[in-house]
């Protein structure tokens, strides 16, 4: 199906296609966030409205640096999710062991410290993967440190505080207004553009995009 077929714009079609060209899942769900967007939210739906939205550009956001990166750093396996999840048998195995104990030591099962090990490494891989995996996405991997890759990263974060309906517990914090969301999803848009050279040429394109994230930053929402 074309994507002006579906209500996307010029500009936004493009995108789709880039996308569609390396991950049609990707470009599914580009367009369902698109679309969800442009749909004023109906009463009693606006929280879950902003949460569908952001997961999907949660779900975008992770998966270019494997469709359109030149180098990709695998995920941990397990990774942490898997090993928080045997954290409940292990501890009912052992139900003997307080971990409050107020007490300057604690010894535990060498089961339990092994997976506790395991668990706060993989973690410390998982964080230096996600940036490594910006820096192959954003800079080729040539600039870990390149400031564009913490507006990614805050990007991120945004989509993630508002992905997760128990994130907000009674509606407390006001959601983001469309505009917000907007210019989130103009972070990534601008990226995929210039990773298929449809808009800038590669070196000014990150200083004009930089350029823009600085002007903008702490107009996220958080």
């Amino acid at each position: 199906m074309a994507p002006t077929e579906v209500g996307l714009d010029e500009r936004q079609a493009r995108v789709w296609e880039a996308l569609a060209a390396r991950s049609p899942a990707l470009a599914g769900m580009y367009a369902s966030v698109v679309l969800a967007l442009a749909e004023p939210p109906r009463d009693g739906c606006e929280q879950a409205r902003v949460s569908l939205i952001c997961h999907g550009m949660r779900e975008i956001m992770n998966g270019l640096p494997e469709a359109m990166a030149t180098i990709l750093i695998p995920r941990p396996s397990p990774n942490s999710e898997a090993l928080k999840g045997r954290l409940p048998d292990l501890l009912s195995k052992h139900r003997e062991l307080d971990l409050s104990a107020d007490q300057d030591l604690i010894p535990i099962p060498r089961d339990v410290a092994l997976l506790l090990d395991q668990l706060i490494r993989t973690s410390v891989q998982e964080k230096g993967r996600n940036r490594s995996n910006a820096a192959a996405l954003l800079t080729d991997g040539s600039d870990p440190n390149h400031p564009l890759i913490g507006q990614w990263l805050r990007t991120q974060r945004f989509f993630l505080q508002w992905a997760h309906l128990d994130r907000n517990p009674g509606a407390e914090r006001q959601l983001p207004a469309d505009e917000v969301l907007r210019d989130n999803i103009r972070v990534v848009e601008d990226i995929v553009e210039i990773r298929t050279a449809l808009f800038f040429d590669n070196v000014r394109a990150l200083d004009d995009l930089l350029q823009a994230a600085n002007a903008e930053e702490g107009g996220n929402g958080e």
